[in-house]
């Protein structure tokens, strides 16, 4: 009787063995699905925050978008406006270079104009000075019988003129010359006249 109690107590030892070892691995099972859940429920946190941050950043972005659209709209008002400032300037601008060169212009007329009648005013007097020597040289005597005469007389009104000049004067140049010229006919005509006389006296 004591080998088939063994025999028993042999198939109770290996049940129990192999009921532990399932329990076992059952608790394996469980504890590797706890680990699985553990993670799930950390992904899904991360998910979630995720999608929080995701919704604050979609926000974020709205309102830049909506704050960009604003201020694009400013900025067009704004370049408006500095438009139309510029196109007033270049107007204004332009305005005041035509004033300017109006003046420029009027400038160099009345230099020209000026330019002008001076050349005009200084032309006019060597234009007159001539004139008045062949009068002079006109005026000589060439008669030989009222030489010394006129020659006296020529001489007085040489005096007279020198005392009292003309207002308006002829240059220097051309009165000396006029002189010298009235004393050489002067001279030649009372030369012819000396000798004449002497003929007459012979």
């Amino acid at each position: 009787m004591t080998a088939p109690a063994t025999t028993a107590l042999e198939r109770r030892r290996e049940k129990s063995a192999a009921a532990q070892a399932a329990a076992e691995q059952a608790r394996a099972g469980v504890t590797e699905l706890d680990h699985r859940i553990q993670t799930n429920a950390n992904l899904a946190q991360q998910q979630r925050q995720s999608l929080r941050n995701a919704e604050a950043e979609a926000n974020r972005l709205r309102r830049a978008l909506k704050n960009a659209a604003k201020e694009k709209d400013q900025l067009t008002k704004q370049r408006k406006r500095a438009l139309s400032r510029v196109e007033k300037s270049e107007a204004k601008a332009k305005i005041a270079e035509a004033k300017y060169d109006k003046s420029v212009l009027a400038e160099m007329v009345r230099r020209e104009k000026e330019r002008d009648r001076a050349t005009s005013a200084t032309g006019a007097e060597p234009q007159a000075a001539p004139d008045r020597a062949p009068a002079a040289a006109e005026n000589a005597p060439v008669s030989a019988a009222s030489a010394p005469a006129k020659a006296s007389a020529s001489g007085r009104r040489r005096r007279t003129a020198a005392a009292d000049p003309p207002p308006e004067q002829p240059k220097a140049g051309t009165a000396t010359a006029a002189r010298t010229a009235a004393r050489k006919t002067a001279g030649s005509a009372a030369s012819r006249t000396t000798g004449t006389r002497r003929t007459r006296t012979r």
